[in-house]
């Protein structure tokens, strides 16, 4: 914008001059007598064309070239963008393959109630007296863990053993209907079980890099006996 506005001094200076104001006027009188065809021709024969040009092509020269430099700086700022983008993608936790969800559970369950040792652990010398002890332990460690982790909610309401009606519009994937079945729904039966839905889950963060099939690592007291 400096250079056009220097560009327009030096123009108004230049057919100002006392040279220039013949040639305006005869060009002046064509514009009069013969329209804008007959003054554009008389200021390219006299040379004033060139001068008077510039105030008109030099803003367009001028939004072109803005245009043209905008526009890469617009793409080198949508590359740079995308570039960090890239990197930030690079730099999140891996995504976990969806069994990782199931055993992070696990070693939640393993490491607030021992759910894993108990399950291997081999009962068959254990009295029943014996297992029903630890078994007390073995549940309220669980259930605390899984209140903790989980929120569940029945999918059906009532009690085992209650008489319930399937509708026809039930889905499969929350009702799982057995027995004797005679035509299309609706159906009538006994309430087997209530189901659970996991309305809210609140598993640990998993760190980074770790890795997820570790449901506990081992231990080692150094210096124990």
């Amino acid at each position: 914008m400096i250079a056009l506005a220097a560009a327009d001094a030096f123009v108004v200076y230049r057919v100002s001059r006392p040279d220039m104001l013949p040639l305006l006027s005869v060009c002046n009188e064509a514009l009069g007598t013969g329209g804008p065809a007959a003054a554009l021709r008389c200021t390219a024969e006299s040379g004033l064309l060139g001068w008077l040009a510039i105030p008109v092509v030099g803003p367009l020269v001028i939004a072109l070239v803005a245009g043209l430099l905008g526009g890469r700086r617009r793409a080198a700022v949508s590359e740079e963008a995308s570039e960090d983008a890239a990197e930030a993608k690079e730099e999140r936790a891996p995504e976990l393959p969806p069994a990782a969800a199931g055993l992070r559970l696990l070693a939640t369950l393993q490491e607030e109630a021992r759910l894993v040792d108990f399950v291997r652990e081999d009962i068959e010398g254990y009295s029943d007296a014996e297992i029903g002890s630890a078994v007390r332990g073995v549940h309220a460690a669980l259930r605390k863990a899984l209140d903790e982790r989980l929120v569940l909610e029945p999918i059906l309401p009532g009690e085992d053993g209650d008489q319930v009606e399937v509708p026809d519009s039930f889905e499969p994937a929350l009702i799982r209907v057995t027995g004797k079945l005679a035509g299309g729904p609706p159906y009538r039966g006994v309430l087997r079980h209530g189901g659970w839905r996991a309305r809210e889950v609140r598993l640990p963060t998993a760190t980074p890099g770790s890795d997820p099939t570790i449901i506990m690592p081992a231990e080692v007291e150094v210096g124990g006996e």
